[in-house]
């Protein structure tokens, strides 16, 4: 398979290095020229990788084309490109629809949505795609796995759920805060909390449970786990975190609704 990405930025060079890390064959891929220090980069640590002088070059030499643009730009860069039969394109773009992008490119091929999380670059997080495709689901297993939403709605469900990176180190960071207040020299505290919080994500992994059950085991009836969950729901950190994924993902799909108006 020929692979080829209109885009050269973090994401771009995130699935890239997956790709070139794992098992999966890829005959060649092609990446714009965009951001020339990614581009170089990628080029120079992977032999299958080749810069294009332009996004046309990237299609004319890519059997499946990945969009990774910011969508105030995306729009512009993809009119007048030309694809071929048999082409398949697949947008990162968060806040546009495939209709959209479908339009965009006036209907040539199938538009495909992806993800990725930098953390593919590693093999470490699973890539929601919609709608399913072979293709697809055979890039993504091999760099972290691939999970398959039922609709678009439900596409923009697990994109709010990627928005979580943040709320989640803002939590880990009020902790580290709370114990540096409380005597921890800074390397300590981070030390503890980055193995904590690392082996309750393994756990979970390897749980094959819900969260509900996790929190009941790790919880001992009266004691001080079990005090800071009811604590933490009762003084309304349940209602702050259900309320801001509800504003997030509203946001998503009013975004996603002007994107097609506009289109």
């Amino acid at each position: 398979m020929r692979i080829g990405f209109i885009g050269t930025g973090v994401i771009t060079e995130a699935v890239v290095r997956g790709i070139c890390t794992s098992d999966f064959v890829v005959e060649q891929i092609t990446v714009s020229p965009r951001n020339q220090d990614i581009a170089q980069k990628l080029e120079r640590d992977f032999t299958c990788v080749n810069i294009a002088k332009d996004n046309q070059d990237v299609i004319d030499h890519s059997d499946l084309v990945f969009v990774a643009l910011r969508a105030q730009i995306a729009e512009t860069a993809l009119r007048g490109l030309v694809f071929r039969d048999g082409q398949k394109l697949v947008t990162f773009i968060a806040t546009a629809p495939g209709a959209t992008v479908a339009r965009w490119i006036n209907h040539q091929v199938p538009v495909l949505r992806a993800v990725p999380l930098p953390f593919v670059a590693e093999h470490k997080s699973a890539t929601p795609i919609f709608p399913a495709d072979k293709d697809l689901q055979a890039i993504f297993s091999h760099i972290g796995g691939v999970v398959e939403a039922q609709s678009e709605e439900q596409f923009n469900v697990f994109m709010t759920a990627g928005s979580l990176m943040g709320v989640y180190f803002r939590f880990a960071g009020l902790c580290d805060s709370w114990l540096r207040e409380n005597g921890l020299t800074q390397e300590g505290a981070w030390q503890y909390l980055t193995a904590l919080f690392s082996s309750l994500s393994d756990v979970a992994k390897d749980g094959h449970t819900d969260f509900a059950t996790l929190e009941r085991e790790y919880s001992t009836k009266g004691g001080t786990n079990e005090l800071i969950a009811e604590l933490f729901s009762r003084k309304g950190g349940d209602a702050a975190l259900q309320q801001a994924l509800d504003e997030a993902f509203a946001r998503i799909s009013k975004n996603e609704k002007q994107a097609g108006k506009k289109s």
